[in-house]
């Protein structure tokens, strides 16, 4: 258990921490991450006996928005109604008592870090989120605004086969979600929050930073590559938790647990010293 003692000192010698998620941290939750046992995009599949990559692109929306619509409702339903786990408040208590600059940076479309608490300006969502829509049609706009709707009301609607509208083109909107495939991503909002990590970054600039990257693998390197940045272009203390793709090079650690638990203990460490 040596790793405690140094994440312990590498917390308490920090300046500012980054925290990068993917879809491992909202497993203890009770979300399905994407690629393992049960995953979300294995029930895509198996419902419809074909790829994601067919399923969950702009193209699939436009020519079968029933189901398509089904399915963001559901993640809607479901990121509305699960709240986030206790690692969420562990985060954050450590940001407060070791007084520590932060900013995340998730692949997560579940605005979980916000409804735990976090302050918007310190959050990029690296592939968009359900709670913004936007046009399907860029070309005719490229707005993109707080979705209102709740997955009943959307569920109503489809069952009328009626789904919802952008206000500014007046054709039917998407969620401001990076798809497969996706050449109609309005990415405005994500580039926005992209600015103010660099404003982070400056900020910080020559300071100790700790990492924090929880939940992501190799499969999809959107968080991976963030990680990989901050190592070779800062002063950075990396802490990768994740129960199988979790190794990394020494002086960094890695640690073979989930989120939930690896953060709890090493909050009961911090708590014992």
């Amino acid at each position: 258990m040596e790793y405690l003692e140094t994440v312990k000192e590498w917390l308490e010698s920090a300046d500012a921490i980054v925290i990068c998620t993917g879809a491992g941290m909202g497993v203890d939750s009770g979300l399905a991450d994407y690629r393992g046992n049960g995953g979300q995009w294995g029930q895509v599949e198996s419902e419809n006996d074909k790829t994601v990559f067919e399923i969950v692109n702009p193209q699939a929306l436009l020519d079968n928005p029933v189901y398509s619509w089904q399915l963001f409702a559901k993640r809607i339903r479901e990121y509305a109604t699960i709240n986030p786990h206790q690692g969420f408040y562990i985060l954050k208590n450590w940001i407060q008592k070791f007084e520590l600059d932060y900013f995340i940076l998730t692949s997560n479309i579940d605005s979980h870090f916000q409804k735990a608490g976090f302050e918007e300006d310190r959050i990029r969502e690296l592939h968009g989120t359900l709670a913004y829509f936007q046009s399907s049609r860029p070309d005719l706009s490229k707005e993109v605004w707080k979705n209102d709707l709740s997955a009943e009301q959307i569920e109503k609607n489809i069952e009328l086969n009626s789904f919802p509208l952008c206000p500014y083109s007046n054709v039917m909107a998407r969620p401001n979600v990076y798809m497969f495939r996706d050449d109609t991503y309005i990415d405005t909002r994500s580039k926005a929050q992209g600015k103010k990590f660099q404003i982070f970054l400056e900020r910080n600039k020559n300071k100790k930073l700790i990492v924090f990257e929880i939940g992501s693998g190799p499969h999809v390197q959107t968080i991976r590559v963030k990680t990989r940045m901050l190592k070779t272009e800062y002063q950075v203390n990396i802490v990768r938790i994740n129960p199988k793709d979790y190794k990394i090079k020494a002086p960094h650690i890695g640690i073979a647990q989930g989120a939930l638990s690896a953060l709890t203990a090493i909050d009961n460490y911090l708590q014992m010293a």
